[in-house]
Protein backbone atom coordinates (compact mmCIF):
# COMPACT_ATOMS: atom_id res chain seq x y z
CA UNK A 1 0.00 0.00 0.00
CA UNK A 2 2.85 2.39 0.81
CA UNK A 3 4.47 1.84 -2.59
CA UNK A 4 1.13 2.38 -4.32
CA UNK A 5 0.50 5.75 -2.59
CA UNK A 6 4.11 7.01 -2.48
CA UNK A 7 4.69 9.33 -5.44
CA UNK A 8 7.10 8.14 -8.11
CA UNK A 9 9.53 10.13 -10.27
CA UNK A 10 6.89 9.97 -13.05
CA UNK A 11 4.30 11.77 -10.91
CA UNK A 12 2.99 15.00 -12.47
CA UNK A 13 4.50 18.09 -10.88
CA UNK A 14 1.08 19.43 -9.86
CA UNK A 15 0.38 16.36 -7.73
CA UNK A 16 3.78 16.60 -6.08
CA UNK A 17 3.14 20.31 -5.41
CA UNK A 18 -0.26 19.45 -3.85
CA UNK A 19 1.33 16.85 -1.57
CA UNK A 20 4.02 19.29 -0.44
CA UNK A 21 1.51 22.05 0.28
CA UNK A 22 -0.80 19.61 2.10
CA UNK A 23 2.11 18.47 4.24
CA UNK A 24 3.86 21.77 4.96
CA UNK A 25 1.37 24.64 4.60
CA UNK A 26 -2.02 23.07 5.36
CA UNK A 27 -1.30 21.90 8.94
CA UNK A 28 -0.19 25.39 9.96
CA UNK A 29 -3.13 26.95 8.11
CA UNK A 30 -5.55 24.76 10.09
CA UNK A 31 -4.10 25.94 13.40
CA UNK A 32 -3.96 29.61 12.34
CA UNK A 33 -7.50 29.37 10.96
CA UNK A 34 -8.91 28.00 14.19
CA UNK A 35 -6.99 30.57 16.26
CA UNK A 36 -8.19 33.46 14.11
CA UNK A 37 -11.79 32.26 14.28
CA UNK A 38 -11.66 32.55 18.07
CA UNK A 39 -12.42 36.22 17.41
CA UNK A 40 -15.94 35.26 16.30
CA UNK A 41 -18.33 36.96 18.72
CA UNK A 42 -20.76 34.04 18.98
CA UNK A 43 -19.99 32.26 22.24
CA UNK A 44 -21.13 28.79 21.10
CA UNK A 45 -18.77 28.84 18.12
CA UNK A 46 -15.85 30.03 20.24
CA UNK A 47 -16.55 27.01 22.42
CA UNK A 48 -16.39 24.74 19.36
CA UNK A 49 -13.07 26.30 18.39
CA UNK A 50 -11.67 25.86 21.91
CA UNK A 51 -12.73 22.21 21.72
CA UNK A 52 -10.99 21.90 18.35
CA UNK A 53 -7.77 23.47 19.64
CA UNK A 54 -7.84 21.29 22.75
CA UNK A 55 -8.31 18.17 20.61
CA UNK A 56 -5.43 19.22 18.34
CA UNK A 57 -3.15 19.88 21.32
CA UNK A 58 -4.01 16.53 22.90
CA UNK A 59 -3.35 14.78 19.57
CA UNK A 60 0.06 16.42 19.29
CA UNK A 61 0.99 15.42 22.84
CA UNK A 62 -0.27 11.84 22.50
CA UNK A 63 1.46 11.30 19.15
CA UNK A 64 4.74 12.63 20.54
CA UNK A 65 4.42 10.36 23.55
CA UNK A 66 3.66 7.30 21.44
CA UNK A 67 6.53 7.98 19.05
CA UNK A 68 8.89 8.25 22.02
CA UNK A 69 7.59 4.99 23.46
CA UNK A 70 7.65 3.16 20.13
CA UNK A 71 10.36 4.67 17.89
CA UNK A 72 9.45 3.12 14.51
CA UNK A 73 11.63 4.11 11.53
CA UNK A 74 10.39 6.14 8.58
CA UNK A 75 10.24 4.53 5.12
CA UNK A 76 13.22 6.52 3.79
CA UNK A 77 15.31 5.44 6.80
CA UNK A 78 14.79 1.87 5.60
CA UNK A 79 15.58 2.76 1.98
CA UNK A 80 11.95 2.35 0.90
CA UNK A 81 10.05 4.49 -1.57
CA UNK A 82 10.80 8.01 -2.70
CA UNK A 83 11.29 10.81 -0.19
CA UNK A 84 10.00 14.08 -1.64
CA UNK A 85 10.41 16.32 1.37
CA UNK A 86 13.45 16.80 3.59
CA UNK A 87 12.82 15.31 7.01
CA UNK A 88 14.90 14.10 9.91
CA UNK A 89 14.84 10.38 10.60
CA UNK A 90 12.73 10.86 13.74
CA UNK A 91 10.26 8.15 14.83
CA UNK A 92 7.27 7.89 12.50
CA UNK A 93 4.57 6.13 14.54
CA UNK A 94 2.04 7.65 14.73
CA UNK A 95 2.08 10.52 12.26
CA UNK A 96 1.84 13.74 14.28
CA UNK A 97 0.61 15.61 11.22
CA UNK A 98 -2.20 13.09 10.71
CA UNK A 99 -3.04 12.97 14.43
CA UNK A 100 -3.49 16.74 14.69
CA UNK A 101 -5.27 17.03 11.34
CA UNK A 102 -7.74 14.28 12.22
CA UNK A 103 -8.38 15.79 15.66
CA UNK A 104 -9.31 18.96 13.73
CA UNK A 105 -11.43 16.99 11.28
CA UNK A 106 -13.33 14.97 13.87
CA UNK A 107 -13.91 17.98 16.14
CA UNK A 108 -15.57 19.95 13.37
CA UNK A 109 -17.28 17.02 11.61
CA UNK A 110 -19.86 16.63 14.34
CA UNK A 111 -20.29 20.30 15.07
CA UNK A 112 -20.60 22.10 11.75
CA UNK A 113 -24.32 22.37 10.98
CA UNK A 114 -24.05 22.40 7.17
CA UNK A 115 -24.41 19.01 5.49
CA UNK A 116 -21.62 19.52 2.98
CA UNK A 117 -19.50 21.87 5.08
CA UNK A 118 -19.09 19.39 7.90
CA UNK A 119 -17.10 17.07 5.63
CA UNK A 120 -14.59 19.72 4.55
CA UNK A 121 -12.45 19.53 7.74
CA UNK A 122 -12.29 15.75 7.52
CA UNK A 123 -11.40 16.03 3.82
CA UNK A 124 -8.54 18.37 4.73
CA UNK A 125 -7.36 15.85 7.32
CA UNK A 126 -7.45 13.10 4.69
CA UNK A 127 -5.40 15.32 2.39
CA UNK A 128 -2.75 15.80 5.10
CA UNK A 129 -2.67 12.05 5.80
CA UNK A 130 -2.35 11.21 2.10
CA UNK A 131 0.45 13.75 1.67
CA UNK A 132 2.56 12.13 4.39
CA UNK A 133 2.36 8.81 2.50
CA UNK A 134 2.74 10.37 -0.93
CA UNK A 135 5.92 12.17 0.10
CA UNK A 136 7.46 8.99 1.54
CA UNK A 137 7.53 10.24 5.14
CA UNK A 138 5.21 7.66 6.74
CA UNK A 139 3.85 4.18 6.36
CA UNK A 140 0.07 3.67 6.08
CA UNK A 141 -0.05 2.31 9.65
CA UNK A 142 1.49 5.57 10.90
CA UNK A 143 -1.31 7.59 9.31
CA UNK A 144 -3.99 5.11 10.39
CA UNK A 145 -2.71 5.42 13.96
CA UNK A 146 -2.93 9.20 13.48
CA UNK A 147 -6.62 8.81 12.58
CA UNK A 148 -7.20 6.86 15.79
CA UNK A 149 -5.18 9.31 17.91
CA UNK A 150 -7.09 12.22 16.37
CA UNK A 151 -10.47 10.60 17.04
CA UNK A 152 -9.59 9.68 20.62
CA UNK A 153 -8.14 13.14 21.25
CA UNK A 154 -11.39 14.70 20.03
CA UNK A 155 -13.39 12.38 22.32
CA UNK A 156 -11.18 13.22 25.30
CA UNK A 157 -11.31 16.97 24.58
CA UNK A 158 -15.10 16.76 24.26
CA UNK A 159 -15.38 14.91 27.58
CA UNK A 160 -13.02 17.34 29.34
CA UNK A 161 -14.88 20.38 28.04
CA UNK A 162 -18.22 18.85 28.98
CA UNK A 163 -16.89 18.13 32.46
CA UNK A 164 -15.50 21.66 32.80
CA UNK A 165 -18.86 23.19 31.88
CA UNK A 166 -21.12 20.75 33.75
CA UNK A 167 -21.69 23.26 36.55
CA UNK A 168 -23.06 25.89 34.14
CA UNK A 169 -26.74 26.16 33.24
CA UNK A 170 -27.75 23.84 30.39
CA UNK A 171 -28.49 26.69 27.98
CA UNK A 172 -24.93 28.02 28.28
CA UNK A 173 -23.24 24.63 28.09
CA UNK A 174 -24.90 23.49 24.86
CA UNK A 175 -22.82 23.41 21.73
CA UNK A 176 -24.25 23.97 18.25
CA UNK A 177 -25.44 20.73 16.76
CA UNK A 178 -25.44 19.69 13.16
CA UNK A 179 -28.67 19.47 11.27
CA UNK A 180 -29.70 16.08 9.94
Amino acid sequence: LFHWINLSPQTPGALLWLARVASTVLPSALVVGVLSLLLVPERAWRRVLVLTLLAMLLAALVSRGLSSAWPAPRPFALGLGHQWLAHKATPSFPSSHASVAFAFGFALLRLIPHRVGRWVPLGLALLVGWSRLALGLHFPLDVLAGVVVGALSWALAHALLKLATSDRPAAQAQMPLRRS
